[in-house]
C-alpha cells in the first residue's frame, strides 16, 4: 500500500508539474507574439504625427515606419533618393525606383516627428545598428557611434544601445541618422528606435539593462556551480561541459544586446565583440550537445560527438582567421551546425523517452524551449522577423528543468531507500532465524541503506542552511565574488573543502543580489504606477480584528505587549478600498520594524480610526523602542538610506523596504507619515481614504 500511495502521490506531482510547465512555456510564447504586434503610429513618407498622443499618459513610442532614405552605394557618389521601411535591414530592399541595396553601403535616414509640445527633456532610445552611425536631431549633433564614413578605409564599425536627449518644446524634431556599414553581412536600423519622456526612456533602459544582468548573472554564477560540482568528482564531466554551456551563453550574450562587456571593457573593439558572439554561438552549442551526449549516452552515438567536436574547432579558427565581414557572411554555416546538434539532440532524447531513461521527459521539454529561442534568434538576426534575443532565456528555463530532474531524481532515491529500508527489516526478521548467513548480508545491505539515507538526510540539511544563509548576507557581494573568483583563478585555495566552502558561498551572495534587484524592479513598478493592484472594499472593523489575531500572539511570545484598537464612531460602517494583499506587505513591514527596535517587555501599538468629518481612516503603528534620529526623520523613506541606524525593512535589510510601503500606500491614494512619540518610541501613520456612503 505503501508503495502503491508513493507512486500515486508522484503521479499527481508529475502532473502538476507538467500543468505548470506547459503555463510558463504558453506564457513565453504569447509574450513573443507580443513583442511582434503592430505599433499604434506609423511613419508615412518620413513624417510621424503625434500630435494627438501623449507621451506622459501613453508611455513610449516606436518610430516605425517610412522614413526618408538617401543611399550611397559603395563605389558611387551619385545619391539615390527614396524611402525605407523602420527598422527592417537594408540587404535586398528595392527602393521606388528599383534600385536593390547591397549590404554594404551608407544611408541617410530622415524622419520629421510633429508632437505635442512638452516642457522638458524627450529621449530617444537607439539599438545596435550595423555596424556605425551619426544622429542629428534638429540639425544639432547629438551622437556618434564609431565612424560613419563613405567607404571601407573611412568607417570604424561599433555598435551599442544608445540614449540622446533632446527638448521637446518646439512641438516639431527632426531627426538624421547616417548609418555605414562595410563590416558586416547585414546593414541598417534591425529593431525600433524608441521615443519617450527622459524618464520614461531612463526606466526602460533600467529595465533592459537590468533583466540583462539578472539573466547574464544566473548564468554565470549557475556555471560556477557546475564547474565546482565537476571539481568535487572529476569523473562527472557532465558538470564541466554543463558549466561551459553557460559560460559561453553568458559570453554571447555579453556582446549582444545592451553589450554588458563594452561598458565593463571600454577598449574592447567592435570586431573583437564580433569574433567573440560566433565563437560563443558556435562552442554553446558544442558544449550542450556534449553534455546530453554525456548524460545520454546509449541513445547518441560517440561518431556524433567527435564529428561535433571538429566542425566546432574549424568554425572557432575561422572566426578568428578570417575576416569579419567574411564571417558574417558565414552565418548560414554557423546556425546549420546548431540546428544539426540540436535536432540529434531532441532525436536522441525522443529515444531516451521511449526507452523510458530517467529525466528524459524534464530534458527533452527543456532542451525543446531552448531549441525554439534558437530558431527565434536565427530568424531574429536573420531580419526576416521582428523579435527579440531569447536565447539565453532559454537556457534558464532548460537550467529550471534540469533543477527539476536534480531534484526528482533525490526525492526518488530517498523513496527507494525508505521502501528498500522497509523490507529489509522484515526479511531479516523472517530469516534470521534460518539462514545466518543471509541474514547478515541483509543486515549489511540494511546498514549501506540507511548510511545513503544519512547522507541524503546531511544534504537536505546542507542546502537548508545554505538557504538562511543566502537570506542574511547580501553585503559587498560583487567585492566578495570577484575575491573568491581570483583567489580560484590564481590557484591560491587548493583543499577541496575550502574550494567547497567559497563556491557555496559564491553562491549565497549571488542569490541576495538577485533579492535585492527583485526589490528594485517591485519599486520601479510602484514609482511608474505599473505594479498590478487587486482592490476590494473591506470593513475597517473586519481588517482591524483579522490584524490583531495575525500579530498578537507572535509578538506575546516575544515579549511583546501588542493591542488592537478601533477609533471613531464609524468603524463598524466605513470601508476603504485596498489591496488586502499588498497593505498587509506594508503592516507587515512597519510592525517588524517597530519588534526590531522595541526591548523585550516593550508594547507595540496598532490603532485604526475612521475620521468620516475627513473621510478618511488613519492606522497607526506605535511602539515604545528607542525611536527614531531626528535627522532620520525626513529620510527614512529614501532607498538606500545609508545611515545604519535607520530602521531597514524586515524582508532581508535590502534597505527598499520603507520605500517600497510607501509607493504602495500612495498607489491606494494614501499617505505614510513617521514620527517620534513625546513619551519615547516612534509611530507610523498611514491615511487611506474611505469609501464614500459605506462601500
Amino acid at each position: 500500500m505503501n508503495g502503491l500511495g508513493s507512486k500515486c502521490g508522484c503521479n499527481r506531482n508529475g502532473r502538476r508539474l507538467w500543468a505548470l510547465l506547459a503555463g510558463v512555456l504558453l506564457l513565453s510564447l504569447f509574450g513573443c507574439a507580443g513583442a511582434g504586434q503592430s505599433p499604434e503610429a506609423s511613419a508615412e513618407k518620413g513624417i510621424l504625427d503625434l500630435r494627438d498622443r501623449s507621451f506622459q499618459t501613453e508611455g513610449v513610442l516606436p518610430l516605425s515606419g517610412e522614413w526618408s532614405f538617401v543611399w550611397y552605394a559603395q563605389g558611387h557618389t551619385e545619391p539615390i533618393y527614396s524611402t525605407i521601411d523602420v527598422p527592417k535591414l537594408w540587404s535586398g530592399v528595392r527602393l521606388e525606383d528599383g534600385t536593390k541595396l547591397s549590404s554594404q553601403g551608407r544611408g541617410v535616414y530622415r524622419l520629421t516627428i510633429l508632437h505635442e509640445r512638452y516642457d522638458g527633456m524627450l529621449a530617444i532610445r537607439l539599438p545596435n545598428i550595423s555596424t556605425a552611425y551619426t544622429l542629428y536631431v534638429n540639425g544639432v549633433h547629438k551622437l556618434s557611434l564609431g565612424q560613419a564614413g563613405s567607404g571601407p578605409d573611412s568607417t570604424r564599425p561599433y555598435q551599442l544601445p544608445s540614449t540622446v536627449y533632446f527638448d521637446g518644446s518646439t512641438g516639431r524634431t527632426e531627426l538624421e541618422l547616417i548609418v555605414s556599414n562595410f563590416d558586416h553581412r547585414n546593414g541598417g536600423v534591425r529593431t525600433d528606435l524608441i521615443v519617450g519622456t527622459d524618464r520614461q526612456i531612463e526606466n526602460l533602459d533600467f529595465s533592459r539593462q537590468s533583466q540583462e544582468m539578472v539573466v547574464f548573472g544566473c548564468l554565470t554564477m549557475i556555471g560556477f556551480y557546475h564547474l565546482g560540482l565537476f571539481a568535487l568528482r572529476r569523473r562527472e564531466t557532465a558538470n564541466l561541459y554543463f558549466a561551459l554551456m553557460c559560460f559561453f551563453v553568458s559570453s554571447r550574450m555579453g556582446v549582444i544586446g545592451d553589450g554588458l562587456f563594452f561598458h565593463w571593457i571600454p577598449s574592447l573593439t567592435w570586431t573583437a565583440g564580433t569574433r567573440i558572439e560566433y565563437t560563443s554561438f558556435a562552442l554553446s552549442a558544442l558544449f550542450g550537445f556534449a553534455y546530453y551526449s554525456r548524460t545520454f549516452f546509449q541513445e547518441i552515438g560517440k561518431r556524433w560527438v567527435w564529428l561535433s567536436r571538429i566542425a566546432g574547432i574549424v568554425l572557432v579558427a575561422c572566426c578568428w582567421t578570417v575576416p569579419v565581414l567574411q564571417v558574417s557572411a558565414m552565418i548560414v554555416i554557423y546556425q546549420i551546425y546548431v540546428l544539426l546538434l540540436s535536432a540529434r539532440t531532441l532525436a536522441g532524447l525522443v529515444l531516451a523517452l521511449y526507452r523510458k531513461r530517467e529525466g528524459a521527459r524534464l530534458a527533452l521539454f527543456g532542451v525543446a524551449g531552448l531549441v525554439v529561442t534558437i530558431v527565434n534568434d536565427i530568424f531574429f538576426y536573420n531580419g526576416w522577423w521582428r523579435s527579440l534575443d531569447l536565447a539565453a532565456f532559454g537556457l534558464l528555463f532548460l537550467i529550471l528543468l534540469n533543477s527539476f530532474s536534480i531534484s526528482l531524481r533525490f526525492s526518488r532515491t530517498f523513496v527507494r531507500s525508505e521502501q528498500m529500508s522497509s523490507e529489509l527489516k522484515e526479511w531479516n526478521n523472517l530469516l534470521e532465524e534460518k539462514i545466518a548467513e543471509r541474514t547478515e548480508q541483509l543486515t549489511r545491505s540494511y546498514a549501506e541503506l540507511e548510511e545513503s539515507k544519512g547522507r541524503l538526510e546531511r544534504m537536505e540539511l546542507s542546502r537548508r542552511q545554505l538557504v538562511s544563509n543566502i537570506s542574511h548576507d547580501l553585503r559587498t557581494p560583487i567585492t566578495l565574488l570577484q575575491g573568491y573568483l581570483e583567489a580560484i583563478r590564481d590557484g591560491v585555495i587548493h583543499d577541496p573543502n575550502k574550494l567547497d566552502s567559497a563556491i557555496r558561498l559564491m553562491l549565497t551572495k549571488v542569490q541576495g543580489l538577485n533579492s535585492l534587484i527583485q526589490d528594485l524592479f517591485d519599486l520601479s513598478l510602484l514609482e511608474a504606477r505599473r505594479a498590478p493592484m487587486a482592490f476590494a472594499p473591506i470593513r475597517l472593523a473586519d481588517w482591524l480584528r483579522r490584524l490583531a489575531e495575525e500579530y498578537e500572539p507572535e509578538l506575546k511570545e516575544k515579549g511583546i505587549a501588542f493591542s488592537a484598537s478601533g477609533g471613531g464612531d464609524h468603524l463598524e460602517t466605513s470601508f476603504v478600498r485596498i489591496d488586502e494583499h499588498q497593505m498587509d506587505r506594508v503592516l507587515a513591514n512597519l510592525i517588524y520594524n517597530s519588534l526590531k527596535h522595541t526591548p523585550r517587555g516593550g508594547s507595540i501599538a496598532l490603532t485604526v480610526t475612521a475620521e468620516a468629518g475627513l473621510q478618511s481612516a488613519k492606522v497607526q503603528v506605535a511602539d515604545t523602542g528607542s525611536g527614531i534620529h531626528p535627522d532620520d526623520l525626513p529620510h527614512i523613506f529614501e532607498r538606500f538610506y545609508p545611515n545604519d541606524t535607520t530602521r531597514r525593512a524586515s524582508s532581508g535589510g535590502s534597505g527598499l523596504g520603507l520605500s517600497i510601503a510607501k509607493e504602495i500606500v500612495e498607489m491606494h491614494g494614501g499617505r505614510l507619515t513617521a514620527e517620534n512619540a513625546d513619551a519615547g518610541g516612534s509611530v507610523l501613520t498611514i491615511q487611506l481614504p474611505l469609501l464614500p456612503d459605506g462601500r
